[in-house]
């Protein structure tokens, strides 16, 4: 009967990433076996609310899918936090820190209970920005991003 339960929900995750997937409009960019790459590659992590998905600082290691919850982006600033946006599902972050291989350049926190999919730097960067035009929409966004933080 347990097993049961975890191949049903197994199949939930399948279903619920390849929904959030196909939220995120440049990546109907991906080929059938690109995509099927990515699904294999991602991984699901809960994250509490109250903890801190990373802090502003840390190793860029990992892209994040927001499944289910609500997470906050806060910087600090002349030893300030300030709060700059709420992410909630199908929005995604981390790319940042992995397409200028720098440190993380804000706190993610999880305001509600959260489910997200991980990506792998070495996966994000041998799936993702291998294709020239999503590779393109993901640096604009990085940049809006960047824009954003610079201007708070």
């Amino acid at each position: 009967m347990a097993e049961d339960h975890h191949t049903e929900q197994a199949l939930d995750d399948i279903r619920r990433l390849r929904e959030c997937l196909q939220g995120i409009l440049f990546l109907d960019r991906l080929k059938i076996p690109e995509l099927e790459k990515l699904m294999s590659a991602m991984k699901k992590q809960h994250v509490p609310q109250g903890l801190a998905v990373f802090k502003q600082g840390a190793p860029g290691d990992v892209f994040y899918l927001v499944s289910k919850g609500r997470l906050s982006f806060w910087v600090k600033s002349g030893g300030v936090d300030k709060k700059l946006t709420e992410l909630r599902p199908l929005d995604y972050f981390g790319e940042t820190a992995l397409i200028n291989d720098e440190p993380r350049s804000a706190t993610v926190k999880a305001e509600t209970d959260c489910d997200l999919f991980l990506l792998r730097k070495s996966d994000f960067k041998g799936i993702l920005m291998a294709n020239p035009w999503i590779a393109g929409e993901i640096q604009a966004s990085a940049a809006r991003k960047s824009e954003m933080r610079k201007k708070n």
